[in-house]
């Protein structure tokens, strides 16, 4: 397999090279320059070069032609680049139009190359600078890629239930589908293999990729260099400063041959999910026929019918630290074979998340190739899937009634119902700090909350008094209050803040009546 792997590459590799005409990319390229537009543009430049031989002549003919050429070459310039815009938003899909709407209500800039600063962190107690590129590399892998936990004791001797009876088989089909739903023109990956050619030469490959993509999923075999990938750094938008590691986040670049079997196996783990019910009803994002407003309406509708019974809601919205850098390959493995899962995909996400190697880009620099032993990747295929079978258990917290949890990917709010506040914020203190609770299965799945992002919010009819009572949750480490201390002198102008007492926090309250 490994051989078959090779070849195809290398034969793509060598057509793309012989056939495949290379356009080297300017800081002046634009997506709307014509070949109209380059000549009027040299006509223009020529009739320069001869008006500054007779410039001192000023009743010559020259200078009204070169005057004319620099409007006709203007016009047909905005001419040009209005239409260029036009159909591009009348032809757009969905992505082009949020796209869209993200240059439009961004701020102006002045087209300069960013860079990464001198970046500064801290080194136990000790703060330290990074001002190479070495070290920023090292500075940033060590904020992208956390360090592996200790394995658990818990999972050794575990008695998993039985897995699904069925599981499916890769077919030419589905290859064939998922070459031809490829976005063309994005970047790729270390292989330099563009998702267009793919696309294009999707009957002269699918009968190849058809017996690698078998023998990866029925014999657990895979490929090394596939799973080599590059990580390019981007700074996060709007951030006050950006000579802190956490204001940039890494873009995954996969080999595109992949990314197909990933995702092929993603929409197999996703028709058994939802034959077999495998996650809990209440989890949303990444379900087929499930989407964002749906949430919305669900929680709407939980307040609307505990008006109706003269009770009020307190909804506490979690936010996890790193969710899924953070991913622990054990326990993610362990969840999914507890949830039935076929084991043939069990072991393909086994394998998948061992033997992993990236090189991070940024500056025009590139650093040596580093080890991956943790997380999973984020926008690639199976994230997504992979990451709802990882914080289900948290929608099996409630037990009682009035207790409800909801999720959408990496996004949980915990929920209670009741006669008053009190008994509310009792319920979520108690779905925080059981025994298998939510702060018991951020320490179980190496999770960290970011106390300083929790928000609570209650909801209370206009027959209902809305009282900013305080909500104590257990506290895990002074890191944590101190990041949270920092939050609120940052934040105090802009939210109802109740003090830190002793070792819990307290959330921040928002009324809604």
């Amino acid at each position: 397999m490994d051989s078959s792997c090779k070849d195809l590459t290398k034969a793509i590799q060598h057509t793309i090279k012989s056939k495949i005409p290379v356009l080297s990319i300017t800081p002046k390229s634009k997506c709307w320059w014509t070949k109209e537009l380059m000549q009027l543009w040299q006509l223009a430049n020529k009739l320069g070069r001869q008006l500054y031989q007779r410039w001192y002549n000023t009743m010559h003919t020259i200078h009204g032609q070169h005057s004319a050429a620099v409007k006709n070459y203007r016009r047909i310039l905005e001419q040009t680049k209005c239409q260029h815009w036009w159909d591009w938003l009348e032809k757009g899909d969905d992505p082009d139009l949020w796209t869209a709407h993200r240059l439009v209500s961004s701020s102006g800039s002045d087209g300069g190359k960013t860079g990464i600063p001198v970046l500064a962190y801290k080194d136990g107690d000790k703060a330290c600078t990074a001002s190479t590129n070495h070290e920023k590399g090292r500075v940033l892998a060590r904020s992208f890629f956390p360090a592996k936990p200790c394995s658990d004791s818990s999972l050794s001797g575990y008695k998993y239930p039985k897995a699904c009876l069925h599981a499916g088989k890769v077919m030419q089909e589905q290859i064939r589908a998922q070459l031809k739903k490829l976005k063309p023109y994005k970047a790729p990956g270390p292989d330099s293999i563009p998702n267009i050619v793919l696309t294009r030469c999707a009957d002269e490959l699918v009968e190849r990729l058809f017996y690698i993509y078998q023998a990866m999923l029925e014999k657990s075999l895979m490929y090394k260099p596939w799973k080599e990938f590059n990580t390019v750094v981007l700074c996060k938008p709007g951030k006050p400063s950006y000579n802190i590691p956490k204001a940039y986040r890494p873009i995954a670049l996969l080999n595109t041959m992949w990314k197909v079997i990933m995702a092929i196996v993603a929409s197999h783990i996703t028709f058994y999910t939802e034959k077999y019910q495998l996650l809990p009803a209440n989890h949303f994002g990444g379900c087929p026929g499930r989407t964002t407003a749906d949430v919305i309406h669900l929680l709407t509708n939980k307040v609307k019918v505990a008006w109706r019974k003269q009770e009020v809601v307190s909804v506490l919205f979690l936010d996890i630290e790193g969710a899924f850098p953070n991913v622990n390959p054990m326990r993610l493995v362990h969840n999914i074979r507890n949830r039935h899962l076929p084991s043939k995909y069990t072991n393909f996400v086994q394998n998948m998340l061992t033997g992993r190697a990236t090189v991070l880009k940024f500056n025009g620099y590139a650093s040596e190739q580093m080890i991956i032993d943790n997380r999973i990747g984020q926008g690639d295929p199976l994230s997504m899937v992979l990451y709802q079978y990882y914080n289900a258990d948290l929608l099996d917290i409630p037990e009682h009634k009035g207790e409800e949890a909801v999720a959408y990917v990496d996004n949980t709010f915990m929920l209670a119902l009741g006669k008053d506040f009190q008994v509310t914020h009792r319920k979520l203190h108690n779905m925080m700090s059981k025994q298998r609770g939510v702060v018991n299965w951020s320490k179980m799945h190496s999770s960290p909350l970011e106390y300083s992002k929790l928000v609570l919010i209650n909801f209370a009819s206009r027959h209902k008094k809305a009282d900013n009572l305080p909500l104590l949750l257990p506290h895990v480490t002074f890191l944590d209050l101190y990041d949270y201390l920092f939050s609120c002198y940052l934040t105090i102008s802009h939210n109802h803040l109740t003090p830190i007492l002793g070792t819990n926090v307290l959330v921040p309250i928002v009324s809604l009546s």
